[in-house]
């Protein structure tokens, strides 16, 4: 039974591998070409001799990917969730050349940085025209403007995938890619490794209930951790005593509201916290004994998230949406157009998904209320919903319109 099925797997599959590889090859060397003329443009790729390109497609680099690093404790699932990633994120993703052209981005970083290199170290006199070929590729070589612009991609590219692996209420994801062939010309492996970090969790007593909370922090290039420190009076507190530096904390409530209010991946709206934090002027709104710290998504103001000086540490109780009670502008949205909290969860208008879902910008009377009551900003965010973690569908804006038809408002906009 064994023979038969090994001569039946000499007899077949072997001609079929052999078939796979010349196709391999063949595509390999189409996109050489491609690169070739989007690079320095057409008439050089077939200055390159048959021998030369056979050598290059032997010795290229293997498929970029993505592995838990062996220091760390990365779960296999959040490694394939990785690798996903990385494949959606380079799917139709172009780098613009200074020459006008563009290349789709997985192309350069395989069989582009593999003939950049090659140009690169590959002696004039190897073969005819070399040096020809390196005076003319060589405004892409390393540490060039274009190069550098590579780079940058590259590390844009891994940033958002991190980010997007990333949850304060878990850990905090960092890679290492310093060993990818962007960044190491002579390296045999195309590898990206991840680490995390678990997040720095405890507890705190606040008027005799008990508060589960996370030290606001996130893990830099070198791997360490960065806390958030602020002195209170830059969020408006007095305080009797020195006015230091404060550690941050955010209750796991305050990350469950954010996550329901404004429902995108958890990675990028943590990492917003953060820094918001970091800043050095922090735009707030002081209210008695709490401080609304605002919160910005795209450079648009979304909604507050609400701290209170407790002891020796500032903590984050919850995030308001911009509509929500509480907020200047959900103030001013109750005054304006009689809208109360119950009105404004029925109408679903105070989380980010829904409010997005109603396309307010399109009609000039709900979008004039919303921009007098200060909520313009919101208006700005539908470009949000691919990131929403829910799909949610379109609703109607005239069932506000007729909602809100008996309102003072809109009486006196007749």
């Amino acid at each position: 039974m064994s023979k038969q099925k090994k001569k039946k797997g000499n007899g077949s599959s072997n001609p079929d591998a052999a078939k796979q590889a010349l196709m391999h090859q063949k595509r390999f060397i189409e996109r050489m070409e491609l690169l070739c003329n989007a690079l320095v443009g057409p008439g050089y790729f077939e200055k390159f001799p048959e021998r030369i390109l056979a050598h290059m497609y032997a010795t290229r680099y293997p498929a970029l990917k993505i592995k838990a690093s062996p220091d760390s404790d990365v779960s296999k699932s959040t490694v394939i969730k990785a690798n996903k990633l990385l494949s959606a994120f380079l799917e139709d993703q172009y780098i613009n050349l200074n020459n006008g052209e563009r290349v789709l981005f997985s192309m350069l970083l395989s069989e582009g940085l593999l003939l950049i290199h090659f140009l690169h170290v590959v002696p004039a006199n190897y073969f005819p025209h070399a040096a020809l070929l390196k005076e003319e590729f060589k405004d892409y070589f390393p540490d060039t403007e274009a190069y550098l612009s590579i780079q940058e991609m590259m590390g844009t590219l891994v940033q958002d995938i991190i980010v997007f692996l990333s949850d304060l209420n878990k850990s905090i994801i960092k890679a290492d890619y310093g060993e990818t062939a962007c960044f190491e010309i002579t390296s045999n492996y195309n590898d990206i490794y991840l680490y995390e970090f678990k997040t720095n969790k405890t507890s705190m007593l606040i008027n005799g209930e008990n508060h589960s909370m996370i030290r606001l922090g996130w893990v830099d290039e070198e791997l360490n951790w960065i806390f958030a420190k602020v002195k209170p009076s830059a969020l408006g507190f007095r305080v009797a005593g020195l006015d230091v530096p404060l550690d941050v904390y955010i209750q796991t409530h305050a990350l469950k509201r954010l996550q329901e209010r404004i429902n995108i991946t958890p990675g990028i709206m943590h990492s917003i916290v953060f820094m918001t934090f970091m800043n050095p002027e922090i735009k707030h709104h002081k209210d008695y004994d709490r401080s609304l710290i605002e919160f910005y998504l795209s450079d648009k103001k979304a909604g507050y998230l609400q701290v209170e000086l407790h002891g020796d540490r500032l903590v984050i109780h919850t995030f308001l949406f911009l509509t929500n009670n509480g907020t200047p502008e959900g103030i001013k949205l109750e005054k304006l157009a009689g809208l109360q909290k119950a009105d404004k969860i029925y109408l679903e208008i105070d989380k980010l998904s829904t409010f997005n879902s109603y396309h307010i910008e399109k009609n000039e009377q709900l979008k004039d209320l919303f921009i007098k009551t200060g909520c313009g900003s919101l208006l700005e965010l539908g470009h949000l919903q691919e990131f929403t973690v829910n799909e949610v569908k379109d609703k109607d804006p005239d069932s506000i319109l007729k909602y809100l038809a008996d309102s003072k408002y809109f009486r006196s906009a007749e």
